[in-house]
């Protein structure tokens, strides 16, 4: 077991069959997980020879229950979205998974046909905080392809990510190995590349199954998931809350509104409200108002947690072509304030009440325009569906969907 990502808060470890070095599965874990830990890896390391991909969370196991097409979906709120597809979705998956350019093409193909195809095992994908994101397949043993932000003293197989390869890895001795495997055969350099500790060991965690393996015995014990600590609240009684939240309700962005609540109380003076609001205009000055600003995972919602009126495109399924119709169709119309994509979705422009939806046909988004031709009935009516604020406060927690504001 081999640590992939070790940094603070996430955690990340791959294991590989120590006689030929295949990978063959991986655990997430760590504080941003709220020490839940997750792990995929091939059931031929418990003696099951089918060597399918178990996917466990907790020591429960999850995605096992396939439709007839071999699709299954699995949620915790909060927590974790993951689904198995037999093949490749564009509406799903990275389209930047299948640019990776290897070092070299093994026997089992180029390494787009990896997710492609129908691949063997299935593809998996995961969605956790803090905006990880993973994609994998069953494909030489197991092919996975981790999409995060650099963490603060990260360390381990995939790297520090300070831009500078050269503390990263060095290349093999010559005449070590033949000279066509020489591009993928780089000794990796730097922290934290020793093993594994047994009590840092996240698939034992996740899978008591795989944790006694080793001796052979076949048998799972689920784990308790416990129940998060309820959050204790720095107002003194629902008078002051209630007066905190009254104060506070102008601040658009859910977690400055939340700070605002929190320092109202504590310091009972209004000037909580001033502060979150200055930090809120800077936030939005740091993104110059030109780039859509990731609000969560989740559909958009108001200061009040109700749903805004959507209108659905026909075509825009990718996270960055949903960002640009926003950007360019916010540039013009005045009450486009946000949009939102569910996984296996068409993007959702989201427009304050009383905007004339019909402006939106001067625009004609890729894919086929939008889901009402006439934009008259349904989401696209400007005189009916939902109503809402002003603006896009936060979201209701769903890791199937991305939000996105922009004022």
């Amino acid at each position: 077991v081999m640590w992939m990502v070790k940094s603070e808060k996430i955690l990340i470890q791959g294991l590989s069959k120590t006689n030929t070095g295949n990978f063959m599965g991986f655990a997430v874990g760590g504080p941003f997980m709220r020490n839940h830990t997750l792990a995929v890896y091939n059931s031929g390391l418990t003696g099951d020879a089918t060597g399918k991909l178990k996917v466990m969370l907790d020591g429960r196991e999850i995605l096992n229950h396939w439709d007839e097409k071999g699709n299954a979906e699995f949620e915790e709120p909060f927590l974790l979205w993951a689904a198995r597809r037999t093949e490749w979705d564009v509406s799903m998956h990275d389209h930047d998974v299948l640019s990776i350019k290897p070092s070299i093409n093994w026997a089992v193909g180029p390494w787009p046909k990896r997710f492609q195809q129908a691949p063997k095992g299935g593809l998996y994908y995961f969605k956790l905080p803090n905006e990880v994101e993973i994609t994998l397949s069953g494909v030489d043993y197991m092919s996975a392809v981790i999409k995060m932000a650099p963490q603060q003293g990260q360390s381990g197989y995939c790297g520090n990510f300070n831009g500078v390869a050269e503390d990263e890895f060095e290349p093999p001795v010559p005449g070590s190995v033949a000279k066509v495997l020489v591009p993928a055969w780089n000794k990796a350099v730097g922290e934290g590349l020793e093993q594994v500790s047994d009590a840092d060991n996240l698939f034992k965690l996740a899978s008591p199954e795989l944790a006694l393996s080793a001796a052979l015995v076949q048998q799972a014990s689920a784990l308790q998931v416990g129940p998060e600590d309820p959050m204790v609240s720095p107002c003194k009684d629902g008078h002051a809350l209630d007066e905190a939240e009254q104060a506070c309700v102008s601040i658009p962005d859910t977690d400055l509104r939340a700070a605002c609540i929190a320092d109202f109380c504590l310091i009972e003076k209004a000037s909580a409200v001033d502060d979150a609001a200055m930090a809120g205009v800077m936030e939005e000055r740091l993104s110059d108002g030109r780039v859509p600003l990731f609000v969560g995972h989740g559909p958009c919602r108001d200061v009040n947690g109700q749903a805004l009126r959507a209108v659905r495109t026909k075509g825009v399924r990718i996270a960055m072509e949903c960002q640009e119709l926003l950007r360019e169709v916010g540039a013009a119309i005045a009450g486009v304030v946000g949009a939102q994509l569910k996984t296996e979705g068409t993007c959702e422009l989201v427009v304050r009440p009383g905007t004339d939806v019909h402006d939106l046909l001067d625009f004609a988004p890729s894919g086929g325009g939008w889901v009402d031709a006439d934009l008259g009935g349904g989401v696209g009516d400007p005189q009916g569906g939902l109503g809402g604020a002003s603006f896009v406060a936060g979201v209701e927690n769903d890791l199937s969907w991305n939000c996105w504001r922009l004022d």
